[in-house]
């Protein structure tokens, strides 16, 4: 009897939720300045397992999860220039940036509408971001996108060089790797 309710379920609903894994992550900051634009780099990411659902060709976010980016992985290929950003991004007293994603929602194509709230030195703001999301083969998806976070409205110091401030903004790019299991 269980199984033909599951089989009247999924054939009802025409919905698989599948077990994932991150394979893969990363992600990139873009910080402008007058004399010479940086990028920092953080592979090593800390993330709760997405709970995702397919159903048809879209791809359902079940359930919140968190991601934390340590401050001390991210790096530019300059130690003073790291630790500098590390003290504006509120080391050691927030040693994490926080992300946590409420929502992923379709969009046009393959695009989906990302939402969560973002928290950098204690300061939470809400974000929305647009991300690609692309079977890669059968058993993975890979999630590219993008958002602006301005320095201003987490109340953190623009970076400065030579007494010129770096643009208020950091581009953040980032890339996941899931596997479909």
């Amino acid at each position: 009897m269980k199984k033909i309710f599951v089989c009247l379920m999924v054939l009802l609903f025409g919905a698989n939720i599948f077990a994932v894994e991150v394979t893969k992550k990363n992600i990139e900051f873009y910080v402008e300045h007058t004399t010479k634009n940086v990028t920092g780099v953080c592979n090593e990411i800390q993330m709760g397992t997405p709970n995702i659902q397919v159903s048809g060709n879209n791809y359902i976010l079940k359930s919140p999860f968190e991601i934390k980016i340590p401050l001390l992985k991210i790096t530019s290929g300059d130690t003073n220039r790291d630790s500098h950003i590390q003290e504006i991004l509120g080391y050691p007293d927030s040693p994490n940036i926080l992300v946590k994603i409420d929502s992923v929602q379709p969009g046009k194509d393959q695009t989906y509408i990302v939402k969560g709230k973002l928290t950098i030195h204690g300061n939470t703001k809400d974000f929305v971001s647009d991300a690609l999301v692309k079977p890669e083969n059968p058993n993975s998806l890979l999630v590219d996108g993008s958002l602006v976070v301005r320095f201003s409205e987490y109340e953190l110091e623009n970076p400065s060089l030579l007494f010129m401030k770096a643009k208020d903004e950091i581009r953040v790019k980032y890339q996941f790797q899931i596997g479909l299991k």
